[in-house]
């Protein structure tokens, strides 16, 4: 099994030697924060309620197309599919590279592919799965600075054999002057 956090810093030390090579001057403005929230549907085996989360994304433009993003989503369930069940905490977290398409549009769709894990928490127990995951996007880039993002993905958990999806809606904002080249 990989660890996650030697995945993650090997991630960034590729990401930081490439835009130290880039032939633009690297600055903040390639830095997003972006909140989210979503619907997240369990695999049936899982025997867990679906239901809406949010999340936080922090990553870094490489360039128009190219972007790498961490995220962290939480969400309540309820543990054998009724409101009356018992409650379990779900925290996921996820290393995310996105490639997008047409970039000097307003509207640009998306592939996302990423690796990340799960923990279920419920009393007295957590669990750990690893995930792979990837999907579809649209972007639409309201401002240099503002954009909004639109996704649907796969999770799979390869240790457990469970397939979950989850559709996302991420307002993004990116620091200093934002995108260049407007």
């Amino acid at each position: 099994m990989i660890n996650i956090l030697h995945f993650v810093s090997g991630m960034l030390l590729l990401l930081f030697s490439v835009t130290a090579t880039a032939k633009d001057e690297v600055t903040t403005s390639i830095i997003e924060f972006s909140p989210a929230i979503g619907y997240y549907e369990f695999d049936s085996k899982r025997e867990l309620s679906n239901r809406e989360m949010a999340g936080l994304g922090f990553g870094i433009h490489v360039s128009r197309r190219w972007a790498m993003i961490l995220n962290y989503t939480a969400l309540n369930a309820v543990r054998g599919g009724s409101q009356q069940g018992e409650t379990v905490d779900v925290q996921k977290y996820h290393f995310d590279v996105y490639r997008f398409f047409y970039s000097q549009h307003r509207f640009r769709p998306y592939l996302v592919i990423g690796l990340g894990g799960m923990d279920i928490i419920s009393e007295g127990d957590k669990h750990n799965e690893t995930q792979w995951n990837g999907g579809l996007g649209l972007s639409y880039r309201i401002a240099p600075k503002w954009f909004l993002r639109g996704d649907g993905r796969v999770f799979y958990s390869d240790s457990s054999g469970n397939t979950d999806y989850a559709y996302t809606l991420t307002l993004g904002f990116r620091l200093k002057e934002g995108e260049h080249g407007d």
